[in-house]
């Protein structure tokens, strides 16, 4: 055992985002494997578990002449030992630590008035940073880092 503690399971996607199941299939299917998936307590994830989630646009809300500004993309990172938030006991929060995009172009994401430009490379690094350390090859992070310069 490391400073991340004991490995049970890792997963790394590795489908293409337009060929994946929604994640509470992905996790039964794991858990029919793997079924200390359902069973572990908050308590008992280590502090270097995570997962990213990656947004992608369906549809506009709302309808925008400026298309290209709503077709931006998401990468957030996780922690997966969460705080209890509210009166709720079953509730956890689990607010992302890191964020990567693409295609984020426009005023509508980065006002220029503003330090949004400074957050979101902030985020990136923080992202990067997360990923090296634990020495992870995330395949959806190369992907996003790969396309984020692309011109509209």
């Amino acid at each position: 055992m490391d400073q991340c503690g004991y490995l049970y399971y890792q997963y790394n996607e590795m489908a293409s985002p337009y060929d994946r199941v929604p994640l509470h299939v992905k996790m039964n299917e794991l858990g029919k494997h793997y079924p200390g998936l359902f069973d572990l307590r908050s308590t008992e994830i280590s502090p270097y578990s995570w997962m990213a989630i990656a947004w992608y646009p369906v549809y506009q809300i709302p309808m925008a002449t400026n298309v290209k500004e709503l077709s931006a993309c998401f990468l957030t990172y996780h922690p997966l030992s969460g705080s209890r938030t509210g009166s709720n006991k079953e509730e956890i929060s689990l607010p992302p630590f890191a964020v990567v995009t693409y295609k984020l172009f426009g005023t509508l994401w980065i006002n220029p008035e503003t330090s949004d430009k400074d957050t979101i490379i902030c985020q990136q690094t923080a992202a990067s940073n997360w990923l090296r350390q634990l020495q992870f090859q995330h395949h959806d992070f190369n992907f996003f880092m790969s396309r984020q310069f692309q011109n509209p």
